[in-house]
């Protein structure tokens, strides 16, 4: 079944996890003449997203309303570590060691024309937006406080791309934002995130320790209805998210490439 679910925005997370900052960091407060220039990235966490609605244990479904995507990272059960990742800045190579995500948005998984032409408030849906924060293991010595990167971002949509979809399809969303506040504040974000629905293992399930060490496995049931004319019976309330670097790879087998920060044309670096 394709996940092509309009998933988290009408449009189409988090959460906003990144792949590893593969960077060449130009001098600080050099001026940037020769287009777009990436000065950073972050890759290889994974987050565990808690979706929300109005209505009590309601999550994700194949009618368009509103809906809170609220993600942290994920703990690996085995290592009993946060799933962070890494990142490569203008001040160097950083740990995530925490993130905070909240976006929020009029969303629907209806997936394919007959769910899609069930879905009667489809025309209201606008895509997910809002804040995601790394906290990093890192201090910046000018402020003795943990680094960390801070974006506005929202999802805009499926990425059709066959080269991060040749799983069995879907489930990789495209990301853009700028950083608001942190190292590289006022970059551009732009990348490839996958999100996939899951439910939590019982500690025996011979499945653990789930994907990525979280206790988690892919769980299909809530979102088989999402691509059925039947409206109202499809419930998605929690998410993995990940891409780029140790998580590209989706629950799914596409492929996330995390995401990129840069400046454009003429944009003057400066870190914070």
């Amino acid at each position: 079944m394709s996940l092509k679910k309009r998933l988290l925005a009408g449009v189409g997370t988090v959460a906003i996890a990144g792949s590893i900052f593969a960077v060449a960091a130009p001098a600080v407060n050099a001026d940037v003449t020769n287009g777009p220039t990436v000065v950073g990235s972050c890759g290889g966490s994974v987050s565990l997203g808690k979706i929300t609605t109005p209505v009590l244990g309601v999550g994700l479904g194949d009618q368009t309303g509103p809906v809170v995507v609220s993600l942290a990272l994920s703990t690996d059960t085995i290592s009993k570590t946060k799933i962070g990742g890494s990142c490569s800045t203008l001040v160097g190579p950083l740990t995530p060691k925490a993130d905070a995500a909240k976006l929020s948005g009029r969303a629907s998984c209806a997936s394919g024309a007959a769910a899609i032409a069930a879905d009667a408030t489809a025309a209201t849906a606008y895509p997910l937006n809002g804040k995601v924060t790394y906290t990093m293991v890192q201090t910046d010595p000018a402020t003795t406080k943990p680094y960390v990167i801070q974006n506005y971002v929202s999802l805009l949509g499926f990425n059709t791309d066959p080269g991060h979809n040749g799983g069995l399809g879907g489930d990789v969303v495209d990301v853009g934002g700028i950083v608001i506040k942190g190292v590289g504040v006022g970059a551009t974000t732009v990348g490839t995130i996958w999100e996939d629905p899951v439910a939590k293992l019982a500690k025996t399930d011979p499945a653990q320790p789930g994907a990525y060490n979280t206790g988690y496995a892919l769980d299909l049931a809530g979102a088989a209805g999402c691509a059925d004319a039947t409206p109202n019976n499809a419930n998605i309330t929690l998410v993995l998210s990940g891409g780029g670097g140790a998580s590209s790879t989706s629950l799914l087998g596409d492929t996330g490439g995390g995401v990129n920060f840069s400046f454009s044309e003429s944009a003057s670096l400066a870190t914070p």
